[in-house]
Formats: C-alpha cells, sequence, structure tokens
C-alpha cells in the first residue's frame, strides 16, 4: 500500500477523532478522579490506575476507529472482538499490579488502622527550620509549626505529638528514624522557612515515617507580613496530603483572627512569653497588645497576656496592681470573645484564683477548659497546681498524671507531679519527677531548686547540695525573694551553716521594702525560721487585703516540710479562724498531716 493510498485511508476512517477525542476524554475523566481525591479521601493510586488503563486501551481505540470509522455499518469480526478482551484483561492485569505493588496512601494506611485495630495515627509536625539563623524568623518557624499543631489536633483521626515534645527535639528534624524512636510516629511534616526581601519563602513536606518517603511536599512564597495567609496555605495543602477531611476551613478556630498584622504581632508576641526572664516577657506582652490594637477582638491574644501576667504573679514577679488589673480584664475580654477556647478559660481560672472566687467557681474554669481541649496538656497542670495547694492530693495527682500521659516531656507537667508528691510528704517520688523536669529542661532555673530541695529532704543531701551549687554557680546569688527563700530551704533540710542568718537579713529586707505586706516568698521564709507570730500578722493582713496570695496559705499546715512553725501553726486558733475566713475546699487526708 502506498503512503499517498495509506493516508487516503486514514482520512476515509476518520483517525483524527481518535488522536484528539481520545486524549481529550481521558483528561477530564482523571480531573473528575482527582477531584475525588482531593475532596471525597479517594485514594490517589486511582489517577495512576486511570491512567494505566487509558494507555493499554489506546491501541484497541485506534483499532475500533480504523475498523468502524467509516460511513456506514462495519460488522465486528471474531478477531477484533478477541483483541478488545484482551485490551480489557491486559487493563485490569495492569491496574491489578500496580495496586498490589504499591504502598498504602494515606488514607488507605488510615482506614486500615481505624478498621484493623491499630488505632489513630500519631503525627510529629517539628519546628520549621532557618537556615539563614535570622532571629526575625524564628518567631514564624515556631509559630508557623505550633499553628499547625493546633489545626492538625482538631482531627480525630490523628494524634499529634505535643508542641512541646516535637520541638525538644528541633535538631532531629530531618533524622526521621530517631523521631520515629522517640516519639512512636508514622507521619512527619517538616519544613523550612527563609525571609528574601520583602517575601517569605517556605518548603514543606509530610514524610512517611515507615521508609521516609514523601507523601506531600509543596514550596510557597508569600510577602512578609502575611504568615496568616501563609499559615492556611500549608494547612489546606497539608489536607490535601493528609487525605483526611477537615471541618471547617482555616481561619475558624476560635478566637482567632483574619488580619495579618494581628497575627505577625501574636505570633512574636507568644513566642516571647515562652522565656523565663521578665525582659522578654514583657517584650512579649507588648507585642500581644499591639495585635490587640489591630484587632480587638482577637481573644487568643487576649488570652496570652492574661496568661503571661497570671504567671508572672504565681512566681512573684509582677507587683504592679495595673497590670494585675489589665490580666483580669484580659481574660474576661477573651472569654467574652471566645467562650469555646480553652485558653481563655484556663487564663480566667488563674485570675480566679487571684480574684478570691469560690473555690468552686475556679474549678469550674479549669474543668470547662479541659472539656475543650482534652488533648492539651496546659490545662491539666495548671489544675493540678491548684489542686495541690488547696490541699486536694488525690484530684491533684490525678490530674498531673492526666498532664504526663499526654505529654512525657512536657516540663510543666513534670512540675506539677514533683509539687503534688512533694507537698503530699513523698519526697523520694518528688524527687525522681523533679529530676526529670531538671534532665529533660535544665533551662529552667526553678527545676535546680526543686530538685535540690527535694533531695535534701529525702536524705540525699549530697546530691542537693550539687543541685544548689550548680545553680548558684550558673545564675548567681542576686535572686527573688521567692527563689532565695526556697534556696535557703534546701539549706536548712541538710543543715547548711549560715542559712538563718541569711533568712532573717532577706525577712527584714523585704519588710523594708514593703511593710506589711505579704509575698510568697516572705511566707516561706517566716516559716522557716518559726517566726509565727509574724506569719499571722502578716496572713491577716493579706485575708483584709483581698490578697490573692491566702489561697496558698492552708499549705502551712502540712507536717514533713522541716519549717520550724509546722509543730505549732497547724493547731494556733488565730490560723485555724484564718482557714475558715478564707473558705478552702475540705482537704484531703494526706501523708504530710495529723488528719
Amino acid at each position: 500500500m502506498s503512503p499517498n493510498s495509506l493516508l487516503e485511508r486514514l482520512k476515509q476512517r476518520r483517525i483524527w477523532r481518535v488522536l484528539v477525542g481520545y486524549p481529550s476524554v481521558t483528561f477530564v475523566l482523571l480531573q473528575a478522579v482527582e477531584f475525588f481525591v482531593d475532596h471525597y479521601a479517594l485514594d490517589p493510586g486511582w489517577l495512576t490506575a486511570g491512567l494505566l488503563t487509558a494507555v493499554v486501551f489506546f491501541p484497541a481505540a485506534v483499532l475500533w476507529n480504523w475498523r468502524h470509522g467509516e460511513v456506514g455499518e462495519q460488522p465486528f469480526t471474531r478477531g477484533e472482538v478477541t483483541i478488545y478482551a484482551l485490551s480489557l484483561a491486559a487493563a485490569l492485569l495492569a491496574v491489578g499490579l500496580f495496586r498490589g505493588a504499591s504502598p498504602p496512601t494515606a488514607a488507605v494506611a488510615e482506614r486500615a488502622a481505624s478498621s484493623g485495630g491499630g488505632g489513630e495515627w500519631t503525627v510529629a509536625v517539628m519546628p520549621f527550620a532557618n537556615p539563614g539563623g535570622d532571629p526575625e524568623a524564628q518567631y514564624l518557624c515556631d509559630g508557623i509549626a505550633e499553628g499547625l499543631i493546633n489545626w492538625l489536633a482538631t482531627l480525630p483521626e490523628l494524634r499529634v505529638v505535643s508542641k512541646t515534645a516535637s520541638f525538644r527535639l528541633r535538631d532531629a528534624a530531618d533524622d526521621t528514624p530517631r523521631l520515629v524512636e522517640a516519639l512512636g510516629v508514622d507521619r512527619v511534616v517538616r519544613g523550612r522557612l527563609e525571609r528574601v526581601g520583602d517575601r517569605v519563602v517556605v518548603s514543606a513536606e509530610l514524610v512517611d515515617a515507615s521508609d521516609e518517603s514523601q507523601v506531600w511536599g509543596d514550596r510557597l512564597i508569600h510577602p512578609a507580613g502575611e504568615a496568616l495567609f501563609l499559615e492556611r496555605d500549608i494547612v489546606d495543602a497539608l489536607k490535601s496530603g493528609l487525605r483526611v477531611r477537615v471541618a471547617g476551613e482555616p481561619g475558624t478556630l476560635p478566637g482567632g483572627t483574619d488580619d495579618p498584622r494581628a497575627y505577625e504581632s501574636y505570633l512574636r508576641g507568644h513566642h516571647l512569653i515562652q522565656a523565663t526572664d521578665t525582659r522578654t516577657i514583657e517584650e512579649g506582652v507588648e507585642e500581644l497588645r499591639a495585635a490587640i490594637r489591630v484587632d480587638p477582638r482577637f481573644a487568643r491574644a487576649y488570652a496570652d497576656i492574661a496568661d503571661a501576667l497570671a504567671q508572672m504573679l504565681n512566681y512573684g514577679l509582677l507587683g504592679d496592681e495595673r497590670l494585675v488589673g489589665e490580666a483580669r480584664n484580659a481574660a474576661y475580654t477573651a472569654v467574652a470573645l471566645a467562650p469555646d477556647l480553652a485558653e481563655s478559660q484556663t487564663a480566667l481560672a488563674s485570675i480566679l484564683t487571684w480574684d478570691l472566687a469560690d473555690w468552686r467557681e475556679i474549678d469550674g474554669a479549669y474543668e470547662a477548659a479541659i472539656a475543650l481541649e482534652p488533648r492539651s496538656p496546659v490545662p491539666y497542670h495548671r489544675y493540678a497546681d491548684f489542686l495541690v495547694f488547696t490541699q486536694r492530693f488525690q484530684r491533684a495527682r490525678e490530674m498531673a498524671r492526666r498532664a504526663m500521659d499526654i505529654d512525657p516531656l512536657d516540663g510543666s507537667a513534670m512540675h506539677a507531679v514533683g509539687i503534688v508528691e512533694f507537698l503530699d510528704g513523698n519526697f523520694a517520688e518528688a524527687a525522681r519527677a523533679w529530676g526529670e523536669w531538671n534532665h529533660f529542661h535544665p533551662q529552667s532555673q526553678w527545676s535546680w531548686i526543686k530538685h535540690g530541695l527535694a533531695l535534701g529532704l529525702n536524705g540525699e543531701c549530697d546530691a542537693g547540695r550539687r543541685q544548689i551549687r550548680t545553680f548558684t554557680e550558673r545564675y548567681g546569688t542576686d535572686l527573688s525573694d521567692l527563689m532565695e527563700s526556697w534556696v535557703l530551704w534546701a539549706q536548712k533540710a541538710c543543715g547548711e551553716p549560715g542559712w538563718r542568718q541569711r533568712a532573717e537579713r532577706r525577712i527584714e529586707l523585704e519588710l523594708a521594702r514593703n511593710p506589711g505586706t505579704l509575698t510568697a516568698g516572705l511566707a516561706y521564709l517566716t516559716a522557716l525560721t518559726g517566726d509565727g507570730e509574724r506569719l499571722l500578722d502578716l496572713m491577716e493582713s493579706a485575708l483584709e487585703q483581698r490578697d490573692p496570695l491566702v489561697y496558698y496559705l492552708g499549705t502551712f499546715r502540712l507536717k514533713g516540710l522541716r519549717w520550724d512553725i509546722e509543730n505549732t501553726l497547724s493547731s494556733d486558733p488565730r490560723y485555724l479562724a484564718l482557714l475558715d475566713r478564707i473558705g478552702l475546699p475540705p482537704m484531703d487526708a494526706a501523708a504530710g498531716t495529723d488528719e
């Protein structure tokens, strides 16, 4: 057959229809499959299966067009039908081999886990790398990762590793086997963030921890100052990679903002208030105030302000009544704007304590926070702290242990476990818990002091002295009255010379600075030296002034803590009358009491 004759036959049989129409129809069908993959968690392997089927059937389509492309009726032959049947069998075989050889995708793995008793997926979101070392980019690296953790935590299909645990392994973000060993994860989200001129460039990926294959990856570029939209774009892309459906869209989490400027200030402030020094925390609070000035309805920023100031109050770092009032207003505003935000309820509980609210109301705020965010350790360990200082040890121990179950590496949870055992007289357990706290979080000054004290009260004075000595070598001796009281307490427990003289000098110094004012440090110092009458005078003054510290005064009825007042104060009529006026809840029969 001559070329001209072949060309004429092709024209007669209208082969152009299959050459144009077949790819077009295939494209439309594959787009339909992709729609179901993206929106209804259809296994993405069907895209490849569809493409294989199209390739295998293409010769059959050409044959059909050759045999039946002319005008008029062309009967099917037995050989032609055989070829069609073989094409169908080949397509089914190719798809079957592909599906059998391919590893489970994210959606398949999820369904297999849930239907086969495998439980939830475990996902770790690692802090994003900051390869340029830009300090102005660090809050974005951490803030975006924390935002992703919050989003993923809303998905019932996933168990998300806490921020504390994943951020502690910051230096091992690219070491997938180590993450699997340390965190027991199935998937890892990691990325890197760089500022390039006036833009932010983020490269992120989702990795299957079983074989380190990339399940999803993307590169996003946004103008600097639009971290909010950048985070939302990552969430959208990550949803597609995870093949799970998310209730709601980015931006619908309680207490959020749609203003990128407010969100930028919030991320910076939220990052800074995680610090342990007063100056950095104050800088963070100022950033949060800036966020509120831009968006006065930004509940998360109000909650962070209330929480940061409340924690400074708890550690004796804040005495300005105006700031106490700001903390109170921020907490109530956060609850008014976003009552379903767990952080709002937790901050409210702290402020209610300082307002001397009824203990039932404080319990209610903590219980509400736990109900709203049952997978966060924060409301549990904060509630444990309140419970233990109102001597409800059984419930406090339960809350502290639940916080540890959620995040075994959370420093505040470790502290909560330790303080429960410490005030309940179980010094060996307290030393173990605070020892772990000090080991995993050596940057916490309090971890050195409290571990040293627990060791001393447990009779391990050599180890306790080493802890206190290491602390003073690292941080010096210019301490707050609260820290000073605990250091002297540790020295007293092990019979160190000179502790009493230092304690009495510090008492006189504090009274000269703030006459008639009871601080936590001053309360401990007077208890250590046995000056019960002075302590009772200060307690009565604090109650008259409605000082928030009075909720913690029940601690001084405990026994075994080596205070020189413990054999007299617990039975003193003035002290018992004070406790009645405070209205503390019923006390557990703790090991450290006579009850």
